[in-house]
């Protein structure tokens, strides 16, 4: 059995100049995409764990917010076509590649082609575990690229959370291992996911149509929740469906208008919960959600959660 230590590395902005750790960060870990943060970048903060084998890649990444983009430019530039696997550990996401996407929540899995262009944003602080595999390896143990790409699972059932605690363990270990014990991690990380991905192929047509255009519609609304803008139509004509198709995936919500409102606020009300709260005002997140009254943001809030916004952040801190 190989006895070689494989390649790991530790990156940090804890000994960077405050205020310049979002550029450090963005010409390093962040070199294969465009970026930009999603909070305040002086006190932009993130660690990452990177460990590279034969058998795959694996990052577990602790972050301040930011928003990813990933285009032909960088494709024509690294001509890497590996498949990504994440596990969202902790914050909310949302994702989008070609005509699929979707918000992630904690314990959630999603895939990305890095042959094709994505965006993927996390509005605040994340914790993440990704992993990447060459396509050839994913296509004999999981399937089709295309159909996965884009896609989420979401975490929560049995199997899906003995991955998701595997992938803690595993990250934890990596930086020990050999290249012949990386090739049990990452074998058996597959043999799970194979396991956690099979029963979503059992959704009807119909069915799984609208999950899709709920999912997708999601990971936009969330892209644009800071546009005072974005309105219904935008949504519509961008994802090209009929008004009736869209207002009927989100049915269950009001509509796709209350969705919107509904994200607004549910985003306000996590920034104002979050511990020392970014050193954001109320007016700067009333601002980063959309809202440019704050009668109307007051009024809103108070009605869905029960308390004005600076009576809910006082309730939070207690």
């Amino acid at each position: 059995m190989s006895t070689t230590v494989i390649f790991a590395q530790r990156q940090t902005t804890r000994d960077v100049e405050p205020g310049r750790s979002f550029d450090y960060w963005r010409s390093t870990a962040l070199a294969r995409v465009d970026a930009s943060n999603t909070e305040d970048v002086r006190s932009f903060a993130a660690e990452r764990l990177l460990a590279v084998s034969s058998h795959g890649m694996l990052m577990h990444t602790r972050s301040s917010g930011v928003q990813v983009e990933r285009n032909d430019r960088h494709i024509r530039a690294d001509n890497v076509d590996d498949v990504c696997v994440s596990l969202l550990v902790a914050g909310r996401a949302h994702h989008e590649q070609g005509a699929c996407g979707g918000v992630l929540e904690s314990g959630d899995l999603g895939f990305t082609a890095l042959d094709r262009p994505f965006v993927s944003g996390l509005p605040g602080a994340y914790e993440e575990i990704r992993l990447s595999f060459p396509r050839a390896v994913f296509v004999s143990h999981i399937g089709s690229v295309g159909s996965r790409a884009g896609r989420m699972v979401r975490g929560g059932g049995p199997l899906s959370d003995l991955l998701a605690s595997y992938l803690t363990s595993f990250a934890g270990s990596i930086e020990r291992m050999s290249e012949a014990e990386t090739a049990h991690g990452f074998g058996a990380v597959l043999h799970l996911l194979r396991g956690v991905v099979d029963p979503e192929t059992g959704l009807p047509d119909d069915a799984a149509s609208t999950v899709g255009l709920r999912s997708l519609a999601g990971a936009y609304i969330e892209r644009r929740l800071h546009d005072p803008g974005l309105t219904p139509d935008e949504v519509r004509v961008t994802l090209k469906v009929s008004r009736t198709r869209l207002y009927e995936a989100f049915l269950a919500d009001g509509g796709i208008a209350a969705a919107i409102r509904d994200a607004r606020l549910d985003r306000a009300r996590r920034r104002l919960s979050a511990p020392g709260g970014h050193g954001r005002t109320i007016t700067d997140i009333m601002l980063s959600c959309g809202y440019r009254d704050p009668s109307l943001f007051s009024r809103a809030f108070k009605s869905r959660f029960g308390l004005p916004p600076r009576d809910y952040r006082e309730t939070a801190r207690l």
